[in-house]
């Protein structure tokens, strides 16, 4: 099993990605997602230190505490900068309850990013990083930083690929938000 042990050369700076309207909607407290059919880039503005925010998205065992969907997660194994993690999400989607097990391997990179690939899952792939900007920018709070996840994922689903995309963009965005919120929730 390889794993992702170095940066991945595709990573582009989310700040480079944004638009001066999507700086003011995440000013406004809003989460910005870019892309579209499995290629995503979404982003956050933590009004918290980097520390803060580093202490969160690497608190792997307690997500499901803070991430309304995910209904159990624990660290499976951990070598250094390595973790591997089992998540157990679930959410109505129609009329029923669905719940799917995934194994992501984490790689974690100098405090500010953690790449990540799906090991076992009902996905096809999955696979990207999140990372933590600090922003150099006149903001009306001491201390902010963007937090950004970049991601493809593909789910083989024929006819309901659509609607895997819809799904996957909404849970993006729902868990976004959730850590973002959680961020500001233990640096208050």
């Amino acid at each position: 099993m390889s794993s992702v042990s170095s940066p991945d050369p595709s990573a582009t700076a989310a700040t480079s990605l944004l638009s001066d309207p999507d700086w003011q909607r995440l000013n406004l407290g809003q989460v910005v997602l870019l892309g579209e059919k499995g290629q995503y880039a979404v982003m956050g503005l933590a009004k918290v230190s980097a520390a803060i925010a580093w202490s969160v998205l690497t608190d792997y065992s307690s997500f499901d505490r803070f991430v309304p969907t995910i209904a159990a997660s624990r660290i499976v194994e951990t070598d250094g900068a390595r973790s591997v993690v089992e998540q157990i999400d679930r959410r109505r989607i129609l009329l029923s309850t669905v719940e799917t097990t995934i194994l992501t391997e984490n790689i974690e990179m100098d405090q500010q990013q953690i790449s990540f690939r799906l090991l076992e899952g009902n996905l096809k792939y999955m696979y990207g990083h999140w990372r933590i900007e600090s922003i150099d920018w006149n903001l009306p709070y001491p201390e902010a930083v963007l937090i950004s996840q970049q991601v493809k994922a593909e789910a083989d689903l024929g006819p309901f690929k659509k609607m895997f995309y819809k799904l996957f963009e909404a849970s993006l965005i729902e868990t976004m938000e959730a850590i973002r919120d959680e961020m500001e929730r233990r640096g208050s």
